[in-house]
């Protein structure tokens, strides 16, 4: 199983900056949009070269605690 990296960074005036690294294709932008539920909507995006490879097909399992 590839190795998947989220570099998150949250600049001094409160937006939020995701980097995704490990995810081929298309199938960064199903965890983009997990981000997105949390921190809210994207602004900009910027597509990768892992963003042109085959697509991949990834699982995830949320589970919220309280």
């Amino acid at each position: 199983m590839p190795q998947r990296e989220f570099d998150i960074t949250i600049e001094p005036d409160g937006s939020v900056r995701l980097h995704v690294q490990g995810y081929k294709g298309k199938s960064c932008l199903e965890a983009v949009k997990l981000f997105e539920r949390v921190v809210g909507e994207v602004k900009s995006q910027q597509a990768t070269s892992e963003f042109y490879e085959p697509d991949e097909v990834v699982r995830y399992h949320i589970e919220q605690r309280q």
